[in-house]
């Protein structure tokens, strides 16, 4: 297993470009709601690009080191993960502009709609994350521990930063997919409880703290872009920290389906 190979070099370059983006704004040198807002999205949108050809690109790998079926399957499912959480962000570009759509409390509500793709591209991400610990051993008992305790969490959480009045629409689907996303947080830890002992476990890791972040970045938008100052948000400070967070999780993410071939052959396939 090599970390330091084209496809994780590409996921750091990805990341590192979307990160100068985040930082960029948060320092003021350029803003979303500026006149530069056409030429951000232009480079976010080259940036989910690159991390989709990334991703396909890890799909050959795999149908390139292994020809089991379930690697294969695998290796499709992540593609296809990635791909719904990019119309999501295609969402979330907001790019008619409108806001309060589901009544006046919370006005960057469009982002509830993203939720329509992030929720199943995110439940295929958990799913492979708890069928590859599954596959090294950890009893579903523990997945099923690990994820009354995420449920448990995900709900405080939203219960901590929903506001009153805020529309039924907005309010279910934001609500469950807190739950969701803090179950794709917690699967990261089932991963890494699973593999702890294993010679992939830097792999694992990597993939682990994906999880993790995939999570931190959608409480950041739960907290301060949704329900944050009063259901006005604090934008465009807490997209520009967001997107960091979430392409550095997607950039690992997609490195999900090389765990399973190195599992299966314990060395380096590169």
């Amino acid at each position: 297993m090599n970390l330091i190979d084209r496809y994780f070099v590409t996921s750091l370059i990805i990341w590192l470009v979307a990160t100068i983006e985040s930082l960029g704004g948060l320092a003021g040198y350029w803003s979303i709601t500026g006149n530069e807002r056409f030429s951000i999205l232009f480079i976010e949108s080259a940036i989910l690009v690159a991390l989709f050809a990334n991703s396909y690109a890890i799909k050959n790998w795999v149908y390139r080191h292994s020809s089991e079926s379930s690697h294969r399957v695998i290796a499709w499912v992540v593609v296809f993960a990635l791909a719904l959480c990019i119309c999501g962000d295609v969402v979330n570009f907001n790019l008619p502009l409108t806001y309060y759509r589901y009544g006046g409390i919370v006005k960057h509500d469009y982002l509830a709609d993203s939720v329509t793709f992030f929720a199943p591209g995110y439940a295929l991400f958990l799913a492979v994350a708890c069928c590859l610990a599954i596959d090294n051993g950890t009893k579903p008992k523990v997945i099923f521990i690990w994820g009354v305790i995420a449920m448990l969490v995900g709900i405080t959480s939203f219960i901590s930063m929903h506001l009153s009045g805020t529309g039924t629409h907005v309010s279910i689907v934001t609500g469950s997919y807190a739950v969701l996303i803090t179950l794709v947080g917690a699967s990261g830890f089932i991963l890494l409880t699973a593999f702890r002992n294993s010679v992939i476990k830097r792999g694992v890791w990597l993939v682990s703290i994906g999880l993790v972040l995939a999570a931190a970045a959608d409480g950041v938008i739960g907290q301060f872009w949704i329900y944050g100052n009063g259901g006005e948000g604090f934008f465009p400070a807490a997209k520009y920290v967001n997107w960091s967070l979430y392409i550095g999780s997607q950039s690992l993410l997609i490195h999900m389906a090389r765990l399973a071939v190195w599992r299966k052959k314990g060395s380096d396939n590169n």
